[in-house]
């Protein structure tokens, strides 16, 4: 194994699942849009 090859494919994972999760956001976002439901984009401070 080259040096820095281990990192490259590491970022490469990176980006794939980063990728997947927009994708999953997206979906579920539009699965409670279908639902009625929205998602606030503030955070209850009490919750915190």
């Amino acid at each position: 194994m080259e040096p820095g090859q281990l990192l490259n494919e590491l970022e490469r994972r990176q980006d794939e699942v980063l990728l997947e999760l927009d994708a999953l956001d997206a979906k579920l976002t539009a699965v409670l849009r279908g639902l009625g439901v929205s998602l606030d984009d503030e955070i209850d401070q009490e919750l915190v």
